[in-house]
């Protein structure tokens, strides 16, 4: 009984529910699926980097400072995905800090993305900010729903004492 207070008692984004819901799991299934994929890929890029920036590839204006600054985005990129598939994996968990962990990752490298691909690749900010809308609201729901309930039971005068 004591373990069941402490969980009501500890303010948590699973207020109203003690598992991750099935469009949870679902949403979140996809996100990792997603972004480990997208993970291997850049990890696949950092590894055969020299040869993703062959200078025959490119003509002789291609520097050393244009080179770096490839590598280090990538980089960034790189360990921006890790922290988004560690908090996807922390939303499983039930952690608190996960679900803004995750949107803030996100946001973060979808800014990026905006900054350095030419062409825009639109459909792919649109995929990762949709992931980021749906799984952003349930705190938002839990609370509503929390607050909505704590009021009916103040105005409830058919309410009985025991």
């Amino acid at each position: 009984m004591a373990e069941e207070q402490v969980v009501k008692n500890k303010k948590s984004i699973f207020v109203e529910r003690k598992h991750v819901t099935l469009g949870m799991k679902l949403v979140c299934a996809f996100a990792i699926t997603y972004y480990l994929l997208f993970f291997l890929f850049t990890t696949y890029i950092v590894i055969t980097y020299n040869t993703v920036f062959d200078k025959s590839y490119f003509d002789d204006s291609l520097n050393e400072v244009v080179v770096s600054h490839h590598y280090t985005l990538f980089i960034i990129q790189w360990v921006l995905l890790a922290l988004i598939i560690t908090s996807l994996f922390l939303v499983f968990f039930k952690k608190r800090w996960g679900k803004f962990l995750f949107m803030l990752f996100t946001i973060v490298l979808v800014a990026i993305q905006m900054q350095t691909t030419f062409p825009p690749a639109w459909l792919t900010y649109i995929l990762e900010i949709a992931i980021v809308l749906i799984i952003a609201p349930l705190r938002v729901v839990a609370k509503i729903t929390d607050i909505i309930q704590t009021e009916t039971q103040k105005i409830n005068p058919f309410k009985e004492e025991k």
